[in-house]
């Protein structure tokens, strides 16, 4: 919408201020979102005219504005001294000290914010405001398509990923999302077909008798060898008249796991798309997880509602093949109930031991594994692979520094094997922490994982999201407990109220 390089000097301060009011005018910005805007402008420039150049050297301050969907994001970028907000702490909730203080504002008056450090490009300060969303009209049954649409597609072949449909899947991932979608692969064929090839994915495209891909499915074995995801699914717009492409993709891939020996499939569905969350369900899915929040409004959710705003979330589905070996689970005991309900619809061959007794923590120290891989789509996952005594302190310092650096939601696994998950539980939720579900047979060595989210100032977009009858009652629970938590942690009843209540 507009790029300003402004010196180093007070006037920058109001000429940004201005140009960003401007600007969300134009976007229709409520009255209260104004108001914040502005002091975010005025906190996060005169930090930069302030701090980020040497006393008495010029510099430049750029501020720059767009219209993302259904977010206006302001970009404040110099080039000036490195800064490691980790040095000052200018953006914790419970401790803001002097010197950070402003930022501390400017941070908590959006709706998102985000610091990176560009190296020689600089660092950046991203904050976003959330657009009114347009009324989000009540679901109906899909529309019949027309016989004219219906024989304008051609016969399509669900069939193994072969290297010369690699440029074919980059262009149909392009017609459904354009640029937008966090996986770098669909767009690079090299990369497909050399991920293929070393079978880090098993890909399934729909082609048509030219050969023609109008969808793209993979099972994803990186993480979880022993159940893979169902991911990376994209379907050709000109397609989706096809009612029956999305199950037929999964069945194929749902009937090549069971040949290839995994103990089940798991499919992330984003609650946009109830038709996703029904096509794993058929296939005796069962919903084991909610991850909140964790899709950014930036990603063009293409067949979503109207009106589809802001965050939405994901629920996990399992599709089981064969279950694993009979084992001995620890559960908080919160959270029991919803965790024997999730293994018995599995048919998971586990017993829930009672509460352990407190004890002492083993002196080693805590052995955590830190996944990045999520990071384009602003999110960390720490796998906690044995207890040590520093494990509050060592947790809590990561998160720390990850939420500074902008990440928009960290998840937590824990081992249901080990007791300390059950005695711990609690003290996770201290550090705001809630449930978010379970992952049985995870990784190479078939853990059973309780997994806990921490939402950094994102929220889901609940006016907006679908959820299917038969994932309802988790995606509820996942909810309530997020509310839960908030509610005891920070006094609030969620975290977006805890920023406008700021």
């Amino acid at each position: 919408m507009f790029q300003l390089d402004l010196p180093n000097d007070g006037h920058a301060v109001a000429i940004a201020q201005a140009a960003s009011l401007a600007a969300a005018d134009r976007l229709g910005l409520a009255a209260e979102k104004r108001a914040r805007l502005e002091l975010a402008v005025e906190e996060v420039v005169l930090n930069a005219v302030d701090h980020a150049y040497p006393a008495g050297e010029h510099g430049v301050i750029r501020v720059s504005a767009a219209s993302e969907g259904a977010v206006f994001s302001l970009r404040i970028q110099d080039w000036g001294l490195p800064y490691d907000p980790a040095e000052t702490g200018p953006f914790s909730i419970e401790d803001p000290n002097l010197a950070g203080l402003g930022l501390h504002l400017a941070w908590h008056s959006c709706d998102e914010a985000m610091f990176r450090n560009l190296g020689r490009d600089g660092k950046l300060f991203d904050l976003r405001f959330r657009l009114p969303p347009r009324p989000v009209p009540v679901e109906a049954p899909a529309a019949e398509p027309s016989a004219a649409k219906r024989q304008a597609l051609p016969r399509l072949e669900i069939r193994p990923f072969a290297p010369s449909d690699a440029n074919g899947v980059a262009r149909c991932a392009w017609l459904a999302y354009g640029f937008t979608k966090p996986d770098e692969h669909l767009y690079n064929p090299a990369e497909l077909a050399r991920l293929n090839e070393e079978r880090r994915l098993v890909s399934y495209v729909a082609a048509g008798p030219e050969g023609t891909i109008y969808g793209h499915g993979c099972l994803d074995p990186s993480v979880n060898a022993l159940v893979p995801e169902f991911s990376d699914l994209v379907i050709a717009p000109v397609a989706r008249a096809n009612p029956t492409l999305l199950v037929q993709m999964l069945e194929f891939a749902a009937r090549d796991a069971r040949e290839r020996g995994y103990l089940g499939v798991v499919a992330n569905a984003v609650t946009a798309h109830t038709i996703s969350q029904r096509g794993a369900l058929r296939f005796r899915g069962v919903p084991t997880g909610a991850h909140l929040a964790s899709v950014s409004p930036d990603w063009e959710l293409a067949g979503a509602a109207e009106g589809t705003a802001g965050r939405q979330s994901e629920i996990t589905i399992y599709m089981p093949g064969r279950p694993g070996p009979a084992r001995i689970l620890f559960s908080p005991q919160r959270h029991q109930d919803m965790l024997e309900s999730i293994y018995t619809a599995l048919g998971e061959p586990v017993t829930f031991a009672p509460p352990p007794p407190s004890r002492p923590l083993p002196a080693e120290p805590t052995q955590l594994s830190i996944e990045s891989g999520l990071l384009s789509w602003g999110h960390i996952l720490i796998e906690l692979r044995s207890y040590g005594q520093d494990v509050l302190g060592s947790i809590a310092g990561f998160l720390r520094r990850f939420c500074m650096n902008g990440v928009a939601s960290v998840l937590l696994q824990l081992p249901l094997a080990d007791p300390a998950t059950a005695m711990l539980a609690g003290r996770f939720e201290e550090l705001g922490f809630s449930f978010s579900g379970v992952f049985p047979n995870a990784g190479r060595e078939g853990r059973d994982i309780l997994i806990y989210q921490y939402l950094n100032n994102v929220a889901p977009d609940t006016a907006s999201e679908r959820v299917a009858p038969a994932c309802r009652p988790l995606y509820d629970y996942v909810l309530g407990e997020r509310r839960r938590v908030d509610t005891e942690v920070y006094g609030v009843t969620s975290i977006g109220a805890a920023r406008d209540a700021a």
